[in-house]
């Protein structure tokens, strides 16, 4: 059985309550024969996709279980209410509030330990003309030591942290970056694992880059229900 592509709403802190409402009023009439969507809104808001009829993620949680921990908010709670996917290892996690890869690394654990569909976000910094180097030694890090059974709930986004607003269109190169993640995926531990790429993702290119990858991670656009059915109209 072929996986149906995926979109992959990441709408981070943007929106206000009655916006996310608004929102989720119009998302809900969307019509999606040909790809799946995933949604990751603020955490916040999780509760009102509960009895959603599409796949809901948590943009974060924290490693620990029920406890004394003010403020946080474990997996095994997301989980009680219905969400079954995490987004790990996103550069503005490291970039805006100091997580580490060792961190990250943690939550990786933690959330294919649980059986959760993961998202782990890899890509390079600042632009290099060796980008794949780079990517194997983050994934190669995070997957050190991790129970190989576990694998099967791993998937992959590749999101340049240094090409998002910029207006590059190097689709032959993002192709052959996502060809190499998989190939080295497959060769090194066995596993023909979904990539989804996250950058500078427009009209212009967005039907490109959905024709070379399992999906695609959009970030501010997704929260503009007007901006999303346009670029959704590309593909």
């Amino acid at each position: 059985m072929v996986n149906m592509k995926k979109i992959i709403l990441n709408q981070k802190s943007y929106l206000m309550y009655d916006e996310m409402v608004s929102f989720k009023k119009e998302f809900e009439k969307i019509k999606h024969p040909s790809y799946e969507f995933i949604l990751f809104p603020p955490v916040h808001y999780l509760s009102l996709f509960k009895d959603s009829d599409y796949k809901v993620g948590t943009q974060n949680f924290y490693t620990y279980k029920a406890g004394s921990f003010t403020g946080e908010i474990n997996l095994e709670s997301l989980k009680d209410m219905g969400i079954n996917y995490t987004l790990v290892g996103h550069y503005e996690r490291r970039k805006f509030m100091e997580e580490t890869y060792e961190s990250a690394k943690e939550k990786l654990f933690k959330s294919l330990s649980s059986k959760c569909n993961t998202i782990l976000c890899v890509g390079e910094e600042r632009k290099t003309i060796r980008p794949f180097s780079h990517i194997k030694k983050e994934i190669n890090y995070y997957l050190k030591s991790i129970e190989s059974s576990t694998y099967k709930y791993l998937s992959i986004a590749y999101i340049p942290s240094w090409a998002v607003g910029t207006g590059d269109k190097d689709i032959n190169k993002v192709s052959e970056i996502i060809t190499n993640i998989k190939n080295y995926m497959l060769s090194k531990y066995k596993i023909d694992v979904e990539v989804y790429y996250g950058g500078n993702i427009e009209n212009s290119n967005i039907k490109e880059l959905f024709d070379i990858c399992d999906g695609l991670v959009l970030d501010k656009d997704s929260t503009n229900i007007k901006i999303l059915k346009e670029l959704l109209k590309e593909i």
